[in-house]
């Protein structure tokens, strides 16, 4: 971590949300908090009635000392490797890096993200089959069904097995799309 940073350290505690205290305001370290905004990817607007909360207490923000904070902040939020650390951990892209790499990381990383998260889907779903088929198998061995509850247990148990089949399928392939190349879609017409 560079020297600089360590008398900052106290506002990551301070100013981890976009609202600030009558202390915070009196004592602001405006380069520092906008620092800490630009590090968290707070939407600069968000930022900045944040600051202007501090007019309430008497208080004026410095908003040049907090945009240059804020910029050089971004400039470490903004680097490819945190847009890909972001969005595997599911965290949504907030639209603040103008940088092409940084999207294209994001992009990849939640692709990522997304084939982990229906692979555990799947195997949420494939358990849940199990535990049903074993029970519809006990329920089978009974002796206490009729012909039509005997037939919608065969047909279940044949509608689940074949889910379960498919979801398996889909299981092994869903790796393969991890070894794919990203592809951004772009939503704005």
């Amino acid at each position: 971590m560079k020297k600089w940073l360590y008398p900052l350290l106290p506002l990551v505690v301070l100013t981890g949300c976009t609202s600030l205290s009558k202390d915070e305001c009196l004592q602001a370290n405006w380069y520092g908090i906008g620092y800490q905004h630009g590090v968290n990817g707070t939407q600069y607007q968000d930022g900045v009635n944040a600051l202007a909360q501090c007019s309430e207490f008497g208080v004026r923000a410095d908003i040049s000392e907090y945009k240059s904070g804020y910029d050089q902040g971004l400039n470490v939020y903004c680097e490819p490797e945190n847009g890909f650390t972001l969005a595997m951990q599911g965290m949504p892209y907030n639209g603040v890096c103008n940088s092409t790499a940084f999207r294209k990381a994001w992009q990849e990383g939640n692709d990522r993200y997304q084939v982990q998260q229906r692979l555990i889907d799947i195997d949420d779903r494939i358990e849940e089959i199990d535990r049903r088929l074993h029970t519809i198998r006990a329920e089978l061995n009974s002796n206490q069904l009729d012909n039509q509850q005997r037939k919608n247990l065969y047909h279940e148990r044949k509608s689940l097995e074949d889910e379960r089949n498919d979801l398996r399928k889909e299981r092994a392939l869903l790796p393969l799309l991890n070894k794919l190349p990203s592809v951004e879609i772009s939503t704005e017409w």
